[in-house]
């Protein structure tokens, strides 16, 4: 497998960040939608996506292919959308970067590897072979990419206060920019 240049990974990352272009300001919830937008135009065919609990699973996200042609995206329940967004966007760079997608049109063994998805999404664990590790790492990379341009875009925006606050004011600010309120863009 050739490995992606960082100049290529950061083409890669603008062609993606073009289809996410929207108002600023977004929470993480609904970029994880637009996610599942983008996956499914990416893909031409409909995408779902499944916040799943994923206790004791080997992995935190999969994406299946349907035998009607269409796709389910799980991603683990987390409390925090930032980090289901993180799940997602690892799912999406799959995707853009043309890695296999697991089928789920077979039932043997599913079960018993992880009885508690729905479903048979459990097929992905049994499909992975060794390129998955590169592959695996190349679609990290890429989401981590993606997900530091899409969470500055939304933070640029509501990083400093007006121009005519007091200073101490704007210190104050500009100090809690990098520490969001606890439920703050979830």
């Amino acid at each position: 497998m050739n490995r992606m240049t960082r100049r290529e990974r950061g083409e890669l990352c603008d062609e993606v960040m073009a289809r996410f272009r929207g108002p600023g300001g977004a929470t993480h919830r609904e970029l994880c939608r637009r996610t599942g937008e983008v996956m499914s135009e990416l893909l031409g065919a409909r995408v779902e996506l499944r916040f799943v609990a994923l206790r004791d699973a080997p992995f935190s996200g999969a994406t299946v292919r349907l035998a009607d042609g269409g796709y389910v995206v799980f991603c683990a329940k987390s409390r925090s959308w930032y980090h289901r967004l993180g799940i997602l966007l690892h799912e999406l760079a799959h995707v853009v970067l043309h890695h296999r997608l697991d089928s789920a049109s077979g039932a043997e063994g599913l079960r018993r590897l992880a009885p508690h998805l729905p479903g048979q999404a459990a097929r992905i664990i049994a499909g992975r072979s060794d390129h998955a590790v590169d592959e695996e790492q190349e679609a990290e990379e890429l989401a981590d990419l993606l997900l530091e341009r899409l969470t500055e875009q939304g933070d640029r925006a509501a990083e400093l206060p007006a121009a005519d606050v007091t200073p101490h004011v704007r210190r104050i600010a500009e100090g809690l920019v990098h520490y969001p309120a606890k439920d703050a863009r979830r």
